[in-house]
């Protein structure tokens, strides 16, 4: 029987107030040979470097799925040890696809990009990550964060996205359209009882239930404390 922690969800929304794909690098295969040697002989910082930036796409900053795979694995076993909180939210923006139908992928994609930049505006700490999840959803990881400290970025971000269209000075691709964000927030202390399936299964289940409310607020779950 799989464990699964106790949450407590929590609505913090105010009443009042396809994203371009990444490049990837190509999988390796048999013609690639020349390549792995040239990585061999490349000093390590080098090939770094190149792998870093391959991780990322160039243009707004936004990790890899698999590079957020991955850093999750390597934060909840530190987290494990030190017995401190990991916190993950994932957003989307609202009714995304009907604005594409509507205005087309140029305008939505420029969206996206401002998006983009507000949510790693508001996320400073060099340990944290903005990845792209899947589709059209994004994801935030915050290592060492609680959750009133996750719910307090994450709706900084959902004000910050709504200002983009409310402030006359800005160019909006989408006319008299607000772009609003629904975001879902989980936080667990890791254990040997918990994977990450877990934490991100909280997260999904905190976004749908904001997407069910309908929008532009933010959900979050706890457990596993």
């Amino acid at each position: 029987m799989s464990f699964l922690p106790p949450f407590y969800p929590r609505d913090l929304s105010e009443p009042s107030d396809a994203f371009e794909p990444s490049e990837q690098p190509k999988p390796l295969g048999a013609k690639s040979f020349p390549l792995r040697l040239w990585q061999m002989l490349q000093p390590i910082s080098i090939y770094q470097q190149m792998a870093q930036r391959w991780t990322r796409t160039s243009a707004v900053q936004v990790s890899l799925r698999s590079h957020f795979d991955s850093r999750l694995a390597s934060n909840w076993h530190r987290l494990e040890q030190e017995r401190q909180p990991l916190s993950l939210f994932l957003c989307e923006i609202d009714d995304f696809d009907r604005l594409r139908r509507q205005y087309g992928d140029r305008a939505c994609n420029t969206s996206v990009k401002q998006v983009i930049k507000v949510i790693h505006a508001n996320i400073e700490r060099s340990k944290d990550m903005l990845a792209r999840y899947h589709g059209d959803t994004f994801a935030v990881l915050l290592p060492h964060t609680s959750i009133d400290e996750a719910a307090c970025i994450a709706k900084k971000i959902r004000l910050r996205v709504k200002a983009l269209t409310e402030n006359s000075s800005l160019s909006s691709p989408l006319p008299e359209q607000n772009i609003t964000l629904s975001l879902g927030i989980a936080t667990l202390v890791p254990t040997s009882k918990l994977t990450p399936a877990n934490l991100i299964a909280a997260a999904e289940q905190s976004l749908r239930q904001a997407q069910r409310a309908g929008g532009n607020r933010v959900i979050l779950q706890e457990g596993g404390r």
